[in-house]
């Protein structure tokens, strides 16, 4: 297993480079790339200064792409991508996460690098399945994106999901 993919998706497993959703992948440093590179045009359409690509299993939540972010891990009940899975056919935002009480006492929405907006949409591998989140964050309150850019972000889920599934899957 390439150590890269120990630190930026730990639940990988040597024996089939399988991620923590249960989706091999053809190549982690590619992937890496292509993942990040989508978080990038997710902040661009949204014009929030960080995006991510999360995976969220039983524990945690893993950064599997990302775009200017330090973040990598968080557990499950510390994030507000699991709230997103959790409803695989809806975009979760949350224009002020102190002012939803779900989301208040959250370790993201303390402190000085607060995350206070959050908009992100579900990485769907089946229908009614969710395995994480394509997500736009900012550290000060917005107002929703629009109809049109939530739906651009969906495609760029979409593109996300293919690029988890194995060249004989995509």
């Amino acid at each position: 297993m390439l150590f890269w993919a120990r630190e930026r998706v730990p639940a990988v497993v040597e024996a089939g480079g399988w991620d923590a959703a249960g989706l091999p992948l053809r190549d982690w440093r590619l992937a890496a790339e292509e993942l990040d590179e989508i978080a990038a045009a997710a902040a661009r359409l949204l014009d929030t200064p960080a995006a991510l690509v999360t995976i969220v299993d039983d524990e945690a939540m893993w950064v599997a792409g990302q775009f200017n972010s330090r973040l990598r891990r968080l557990e499950r009940g510390e994030c507000v991508c699991a709230h997103g899975i959790a409803e695989p056919e809806t975009i979760l935002c949350v224009p002020d996460l102190r002012a939803e009480p779900r989301f208040a006492a959250l370790p993201v929405a303390q402190g000085p690098e607060a995350v206070r907006f959050y908009v992100g949409a579900p990485l769907v591998v089946a229908p009614g399945r969710a395995i994480g989140m394509l997500c736009g964050v900012d550290q000060a309150p917005r107002a929703a994106p629009s109809p049109e850019h939530r739906r651009a972000l969906r495609r760029l889920a979409r593109a996300a999901v293919h690029r988890l599934r194995p060249a004989d899957q995509s």
